[in-house]
């Protein structure tokens, strides 16, 4: 045990020595400090001239997945002309369109020939919209259509189908697999919604939905004519029938209005926050007040935003949307630091001069905000390693913003404290800066209480003189509670209760992103996708490719292609009756010819060639070689990630068991790529993190207890965390990583806070440290909980998914960091804390005066360094010689 503190004594030697060198340095040039930095930080903010903002669904999207790397290859394999043969089966992304749900305003069965007008009237009103290009040239859908056999193609078009009427009339259209013709068979829950069909008979349905297929050759004017089909919509008035309408990209664009709209109401957070920080550190004392070093703080926090802004924009790194919630993070990081500063500043003794004064609170509070941002920035760099755009922007804005908090707080914010000091010890009022009178004086002069009031002030003699409210009042019961037996029991009865339901909560929690949260409960768009998730499949076409030449000709290689698409159908997930089989049809028809590789090859182009022929896109031929082709089959109405997710990996392993040169993909498998790897991304970049915790606590705090506790309270918390967000109806997502990832950084700056005082206060015993502990950290970890919440209350009302869940994630881990910070910790350094590292401070003379003389100044000097070399008391060498 000796020896560990003797490495205590002399890492506290060192570091502390450092900074409280660097912390007279800055108190000798307050001015040019403040001025440099703010400069510099001006400058770097320049580069959000440079901002690049992005923003859509792909964010959220991990690089470089599998899935990614399927697509492209699909892309390369076959090349598709969506202006003549479109089929959705074939299409290697989601493709362009504008989609339309068609209800009865009554709720009753749509179903009815006489509502088929209406139907038509909109199915025309959709096809005349039209749009003029720069030249002035006029495309209306049938110019920009994807089209089929000739024809465009309307996903649904078959309901204005003669045959189809006639059936619906009759009663007999059957469900959900619905033949139209011999050759063209439907799967009508993808087109029919909330349907009730008992014997396999449609009787019923209130919803129809209608897909307008664009061509993906004239993309930008596909664009343009889909945001026109949106304006249209919104205008579109039907006396019988409510419409609701999307298109492709309408989830992304809807996301981003929604997070930009939210970001407006910074500045009403910015606002509560300086009148928090201001409120809560001015006091009546007109010469020893920090209001002004209420604004400094805020002022530097936000020079610390500009900075970074600026900074990683110029380095090309592009602004997400949830980037967004930062600057919200960064208030609360740079207030924290800013009340551990003030404490420790109000900690010294004001008789002696400004130059000691900042280079004790360097010393003692420096190290405290230092531990805590060193942790906070490399679980942001945990972050900026990970492979969702998202998380890695994020981690990049917030990790630097942190550094540039850190920063400033050391040199902006420290020049601001010795200038406010200097002031303070000339005796001048805070506002005017005129000559002052202490209370006391003025009363004896016989002025009134208003002048006393506003007029009178002194340099304090003692810490709670400058102390606000809710540094002053609280810890005075948090020490009753933590100091004593019975309340002890109750805390730890309390925590191991608390601890439970979180674990229980954490071993429920589950990845999903529902997309309805990613938008406003107002959008179109979210009133679109809550109708078509519940009214209508969300099944997809998932494809096997065959990525290079293999001969078809051969039995062998036929029935491996049949166990393939068996295997696949046989999955619980995948539809057994539907499959869509280029060779099968091949072989059943009249063209089908093995005598030799030349006729297969020219049989099944003239096969493919017939009118209509659907697979016409599933086979790339070179000369007389297939190169690649693709078979389909179709999933089950899957509406959960993790289905969806399972499925995808399932599909995956079905495809590596086969000897054929085949992989698998869908379109939607790019989004579900995120369901499968944001659980090892989060467990990595947590096990970073506390690692992290672990390795700053040992390097600032080599005491094995202290590094104990640190390292288990912020795991504690990291499990209170998910837990409870499991409780609060939240759930694992790339969006929810981030805040994950947030946690881990602020979870440890209570807790690193309290421990670090403890390390470095005076005491007899653990009580009389864990006492002394909470006046010197009680206060500003209160305050910094307090400032956070306020920082966040706004995101409280927020319509955004990304800052509502946002706000409830930052809640819960200030609340329970703080609640193990001032109660947990307490009673368990009470009970185990070390106490063979106590530094032993001599007394100060309240009444010592500056010294005018050389040899005064250097008795002054003598004492200094004899009153902050630590040294072991007498009763920490008998444990000591005990332990031994």
């Amino acid at each position: 045990m000796l020896c560990f503190y003797y490495l205590h004594q002399k890492v506290e030697r060192v570091i502390g020595g450092v900074f409280e060198k660097y912390g007279r340095f800055i108190a000798r040039h307050p001015w040019k400090t403040v001025v440099f930095i703010g400069i510099i930080n001006a400058a770097l903010g320049v580069g959000l001239l440079k901002i690049d903002p992005e923003s859509g669904i792909h964010q959220y999207v991990p690089i470089g997945s599998t899935a990614s790397k399927d697509q492209k290859n699909v892309e390369t394999l076959f090349k598709i002309n969506t202006t003549v043969n479109f089929y959705v089966q074939s299409l290697p992304d989601l493709g362009q369109f504008g989609e339309v749900i068609i209800e009865l305003k009554n709720g009753d069965n749509i179903l009815n020939i006489s509502n088929w007008r209406h139907i038509k009237e909109l199915t025309a009103y959709i096809q005349n919209t039209s749009i003029v290009d720069s030249s002035g040239n006029i495309y209306t859908f049938a110019d920009l259509c994807a089209r089929s056999h000739g024809d465009c193609v309307v996903d649904g078009s078959f309901l204005l189908d003669n045959k189809f009427i006639l059936d619906m009339n009759s009663n007999n259209i059957t469900y959900p697999i619905y033949n139209l013709s011999a050759q063209q068979t439907i799967v009508l829950d993808r087109f029919i919604g909330n349907v009730n069909a008992p014997n396999g008979l449609i009787i019923q349905a209130t919803a129809l939905k209608l897909r307008f297929n664009l061509q993906s050759e004239s993309f930008d004017l596909s664009r343009q004519w889909e945001k026109r089909f949106v304006e249209r919509m919104a205008l579109f008035e039907n006396t019988d029938i409510t419409v609701k309408y999307s298109y492709s990209d309408s989830l992304s664009v809807e996301l981003s209005k929604n997070v930009t709209g939210d970001i407006s109401v910074f500045s009403v957070t910015f606002t509560l926050m300086i009148v928090f920080a201001c409120l809560a550190l001015m006091g009546m004392n007109c010469v020893d007040n920090r209001y002004f070093l209420g604004l400094a703080g805020i002022l530097s926090t936000c020079l610390a935003i500009l900075a970074s802004f600026g900074l990683v924009s110029a380095c090309g790194i592009t602004f997400v949307d949830i980037v967004g919630i930062m600057p919200f993070l960064i208030l609360g990081i740079g207030v924290d630091n800013m009340f551990i500063l003030l404490s420790g500043l109000a900690d010294t003794n004001s008789a002696q001069d400004v130059e000691t004064r900042i280079g004790k609170t360097i010393r003692t509070s420096g190290i405290a905000i230092t531990i805590t941002s060193i942790t906070d920035i490399v679980a942001f760099c945990a972050g900026a390693a990970s492979v969702f755009p998202s998380v890695r922007n994020f981690s990049w804005y917030t990790g630097c913003a942190v550094l540039f908090c850190y920063i400033n707080y050391l040199t902006f914010y420290t020049g601001v404290m010795a200038i406010n000091e200097s002031r303070v010890t000339k005796q001048l009022h805070w506002f005017t800066c005129c000559k002052t009178k202490s209370h006391e004086v003025l009363k004896a002069e016989g002025k009134s209480k208003m002048f006393v009031l506003f007029c009178g002030g002194a340099a304090r003699q003692k810490r709670e003189e400058v102390e606000g409210p809710i540094e002053k009042y609280p810890k005075i019961l948090l020490k009753k509670a933590v100091l004593s037996g019975p309340t002890r029991i109750v805390i730890i009865i309390l925590f191991i209760g608390y601890l439970g339901v979180s674990a229980w909560g954490a071993r429920n929690f589950r990845e999903d992103l529902d997309l309805r949260n990613l938008v406003s409960s107002d959008s179109y768009h979210y009133k679109f996708y809550d109708t078509n998730l519940n009214y209508f499949s969300q099944s997809f076409f998932v494809s096997f490719y065959i990525s290079s030449e293999i001969d078809y000709r051969q039995e062998s290689n036929v029935l491996k292609i049949e166990s393939l698409l068996k295997k696949a159908k046989g999955d619980k997930d995948i539809g057994s009756t539907f499959q869509l089989s280029w060779l099968n049809s091949y072989i059943n028809s009249h063209e089908y010819d093995i005598s030799t590789k030349s006729n297969f090859t020219i049989g099944l182009k003239s096969f493919l060639a017939l009118h209509g022929n659907i697979f016409v896109n599933d086979v790339t031929i070179s000369g007389n070689s297939i190169v690649a082709s693709r078979f389909h089959v179709l999933s089950t109405n899957l509406k959960t990630s993790s289905e969806q997710a399972s499925l995808m990996v399932r599909m995956r392993d079905i495809a590596k068991s086969s000897v054929l040169p085949v992989f698998v993909f869908s379109p939607p498998f790019v989004f579900f790529e995120q369901y499968v790897q944001i659980v090892p991304q989060t467990i990595q970049t947590l096990a970073i993190a506390v690692s992290v915790v672990f390795l700053v606590t040992a390097i600032f705090m080599p005491l094995p207890v202290l590094i104990l506790l640190v390292t288990v309270s912020v795991s504690m918390i990291m499990v209170g965390v998910i837990g409870l967000m499991q409780i609060w109806g939240l759930t694992l997502s790339s969006v929810t990583m981030i805040h994950i990832v947030m946690c881990v950084g602020f979870s440890v700056d209570f807790s690193a806070h309290i421990c670090h005082a403890y390390a470095h206060v005076p005491g007899e015993n653990r009580d009389a440290r864990v006492s002394t502990a909470l006046d010197l950290a009680g206060g500003p970890i209160l305050n910094g909980a307090l400032s956070s919440v306020i920082g966040i209350v706004v995101l409280a009302f927020s319509k955004s998914y990304i800052f509502f869940s946002f706000f409830k994630v930052m809640f819960i881990v200030v609340v329970v960091g703080a609640m193990h910070a001032i109660f947990l910790l307490p009673v368990l350094l009470s009970w185990i804390g070390p106490i063979y590292g106590t530094p032993e401070t001599e007394p100060v003379n309240d009444k010592m005066k500056y010294s005018e003389t050389d040899e005064e100044k250097q008795n002054e000097l003598m004492n200094y360094k004899q009153n902050t070399i630590p040294r072991l008391s007498t009763a920490s060498l008998r444990s000591l010689n005990k332990a031994s």
